[in-house]
């Protein structure tokens, strides 16, 4: 529900008075409202939360609509979702607290940590393999640089990720890390370490290389060096089954065509769903986090949209929340900061990348009314955040609608919110 007295006080107290538009607190929140209701109504998703902070505090607050198609229980704040790619950021974090430890450096080569990738080739032009003339390091994989890649990606290593039986950490719930970062080594690298950004396992590679320098898995880790001292329950890697009816269930477009209001149909087990963007195909599997499976550090943590926000909110505050420091502010530029240049980015046109996120170079060119050097990303499974420096702002949209629900749903909602 709407917290609408909760936004009267905070207008009464001043603090809603948002230079990215001149709409009143009640005016912004009808309008939103209204975008939400389009979405539920219009068949783009069953159901949808949005949580909204300014200076820290909630702005707008929403359940709307149901957990599954056709039923009657309302989706709601404390549901539990799957994260899917925004595991990610948490990922870097956890990679970055070990490089403050002086555990690992950003500029270590990748086999000085995992000795399986010692041997990487990189795939010519004419489809044959060479040496890589270099290790991909740290650093490299934390902004996507390293050259590795996602079978949805359906980049050309896909046959040879087939072949290796390479996953994208959303199914295979029978894998451990070693063994997934063995098929990962066995496949070449799409382009030559440092070259070009790709979208890729190098997150989930990253988060091997946690565990393999902590010897716990990544989800203890996570656990004991970022959700416990911020006070945040939900943070999961592999959820116990007496847990399930906390999960929303997925779903996907009945169309998949990654347009608006075609529909929408559950997602019960394992299925490949096609990824318009490349028209490859990702492999989805609900179950997985109940099933076990390799903590994939690029797609396999789940939690609570509060939860998320909080986690934000630290590193939005320099890597400090209530006392409790988990980086240091010239770490978290890192994460804030765009590390890849002018290189063409999954977001397209006016993004760059970070040491963990998208990074906003130029909202004329994003057709965003984001302010530059906001920050954020997303995950297949149909989740959003952005972090807005500029308005001090957090926002974070969550659906369990994959493909559709992190692009065009969230989005929908974020540049609504920006309106005039």
């Amino acid at each position: 529900m709407i917290a609408r007295r909760l936004l009267l006080g905070i207008a009464a107290a001043g603090l809603l008075a948002l230079p990215v538009a001149a709409r009143t607190p009640e005016q912004r929140a009808a309008a939103l409202d209204a975008e939400l209701e389009r979405l539920v109504s219009g068949g783009s998703t069953p159901g949808i939360l949005v949580l909204i902070l300014r200076d820290g505090q909630p702005l707008y607050a929403r359940a709307h609509g149901t957990r599954e198609p056709g039923g009657g229980a309302p989706i709601g704040m404390e549901d539990m979702f799957r994260l899917a790619s925004m595991t990610k950021l948490v990922t870097s974090v956890a990679t970055l607290m070990l490089v403050e430890d002086g555990r690992i450096g950003l500029d270590d080569p990748l086999s000085r940590h995992l000795p399986e990738f010692a041997g990487l080739r990189v795939r010519q032009p004419d489809g044959s393999t060479a040496p890589a003339p270099r290790q991909p390091t740290i650093r490299e994989l934390l902004t996507h640089t390293a050259g590795f890649s996602y079978n949805f990606m359906n980049r050309a290593v896909a046959a040879e990720y087939r072949a290796a039986g390479v996953v994208d950490g959303l199914s295979h719930p029978e894998l451990d890390t070693r063994e997934a970062m063995r098929r990962l080594a066995a496949a070449p690298l799409l382009h030559a370490p440092g070259s070009a950004w790709e979208y890729s396992l190098s997150i989930d590679v990253a988060g091997a290389v946690v565990e393999r320098v902590t010897g716990q898995p990544l989800g203890s880790f996570v656990t004991e060096r970022i959700a416990r001292p911020l006070g945040i329950a939900s943070f999961v890697f592999q959820a116990p089954a007496a847990q399930a009816e906390r999960f929303v269930p997925v779903t996907r477009p009945a169309q998949v065509t990654g347009a608006l209001g075609t529909g929408v149909v559950p997602v019960r087990g394992e299925e490949a769903v096609l990824f318009p963007a490349t028209q490859g195909m990702a492999l989805l599997n609900p179950e997985r986090v109940f099933l076990g499976g390799y903590h994939s550090g690029g797609a396999g943590m789940s939690g609570t949209i509060r939860d998320y926000a909080r986690f934000l909110l630290m590193l939005a505050r320099g890597g400090e929340l209530d006392g409790v420091r988990l980086l240091r502010p010239e770490t978290v530029r890192l994460i804030t900061e765009n590390a890849t240049g002018a290189m063409p980015t999954l977001r397209g046109p006016g993004w760059g990348h970070s040491l963990g996120a998208g990074v906003l170079v130029d909202p004329a060119a994003a057709r965003s009314r984001l302010p530059a050097g906001s920050w954020g990303w997303g995950g297949i499974y149909g989740t959003q955040f952005w972090v807005d420096p500029v308005n001090d702002i957090i926002g974070i949209v969550m659906t369990q609608t994959a493909i559709i629900g992190s692009g065009p749903i969230a989005n929908a909602v974020r540049e609504r919110f920006y309106a005039d």
